[in-house]
This record gives structure tokens, C-alpha cells and sequence, in this order.
């Protein structure tokens, strides 16, 4: 059902990119061309050919394509997850649920956005997050990681947060570290994050 569902999504895409270069998008669009990006399940071509694509606030980024598949496996591993996606022009909001290892359903999730509005969206949110946290919870910064970054583990929901901006691009994530082993530290978070910015 799922591999119906993303060929129908990578089939609109790729008519959406062709009726746009058709009605004459402008030259500073056309290398964000969706149709290589849609149609590559590697790691590699993904952080090649959509760099630009955060450039045009039209662009559709889908979650395969800021995490391919390999990857989500990589990231996850051992466990086996439902994606829930919204994908539209300018942003992508991917939430993975999942049954770990102790039996319980947690989530991994991943918003980005490189719309006109996404730095004073990414601030109002982090506000608004932040304003149900108890007002001890600790805000941490990670050196290396993006222009400027925000991290905390949320009383709350019980989940790693964590918001990083490079340029007018914004990212926030949510998950528990001890389901996405790899991203449990400071290097592994920073990595990853580089790597989901390079793809949209």
C-alpha cells in the first residue's frame, strides 16, 4: 500500500516540476528540477542535487528525500516505522511511529522549512513548545551544529528536541535517543543535521 502511495506522490511531483518549468519558471529554479531527487533512493544523490532546491520556496521536498530509506533503516534500526508525511511548498513535516524495543509506540519526527516565513515560524514555535515545558526545564546550545541551534530533553513528551537554523532554512526534530542510537550524542546530532540540510 505504502509503495502505491509514494510512486502516486513521485508521479505528481514529477508532473508538478514539468508543468512548472512549462509556464516558465524562472532560470534560478530549473536546477531544482525535482524529477533526479524524486527518483533517487541513495543517500548520495539526494544531498547533491536538492541543495538548491531550499532556494525556491515552491519546491516539494519529501521525507525520502531528506532521509532516504537506507538511512531511516540506519537511524532506526531494529525497529520498524510508519511514516506520516505532509509535504508542500517550502516545508515537510515527517513523523516515523514505531513500537521499540520495551513495547512502547514512540515517535521520530522531523519538520523542516525553507518558506519565506521559516526563521519567525521556527522562533514562535520554539516559544510556544518551550511555554509548556516546566520552568526549569534546561536549554542547551551544540558548538558545530548549524548558524544557531536550541536542544533540550522535554519534560513533557519525555523526547529529545532539538532546533537548528542554517541561513533561512529551519529544522526540528523530536525522538528519543535511545531508539536513534546514532543521534544520542552531540557528533551524531551534528552529522545528521548537516546532512538533512544539505537535501532541502
Amino acid at each position: 500500500m505504502f509503495g502505491k502511495f509514494r510512486v502516486t506522490i513521485l508521479l505528481a511531483l514529477l508532473a508538478l516540476t514539468l508543468s512548472t518549468l512549462a509556464c516558465g519558471a524562472s532560470s534560478s529554479s530549473q536546477p531544482a528540477e525535482e524529477k533526479p531527487v524524486a527518483s533517487a533512493p541513495t543517500v548520495d544523490t539526494p544531498a547533491d542535487s536538492s541543495v538548491n532546491a531550499g532556494t525556491d520556496p515552491n519546491a516539494v521536498v519529501s521525507c525520502s528525500q531528506i532521509i532516504p530509506p537506507d538511512e531511516l533503516k540506519n537511524l532506526l534500526i531494529n525497529l520498524t516505522p510508519t511514516l506520516t508525511e505532509n509535504s508542500y511548498p517550502g516545508g515537510t513535516s515527517c513523523i516515523w511511529s514505531y513500537v521499540n524495543a520495551a513495547g512502547q509506540t514512540s515517535t521520530f519526527s522531523l519538520q523542516v522549512d525553507f518558506s519565506p516565513n521559516a526563521v519567525p515560524l521556527w522562533e514562535s514555535t520554539r516559544q510556544s513548545e518551550l511555554s509548556n515545558e516546566p520552568s526549569d526545564i534546561v536549554v542547551n546550545s551544540i558548538d558545530g551544529l548549524a548558524d544557531e541551534n536550541y536542544v533540550w530533553s522535554s519534560k513533557t513528551t519525555g523526547l529529545y528536541v532539538v532546533y537548528a537554523r542554517k541561513g533561512n532554512k529551519t529544522l526540528i526534530m523530536r525522538y528519543v535517543p535511545q531508539d536513534v542510537i546514532y543521534m544520542a550524542n552531540e557528533s551524531g546530532i551534528i552529522d545528521m543535521v548537516e546532512r538533512f540540510f544539505n537535501r532541502f
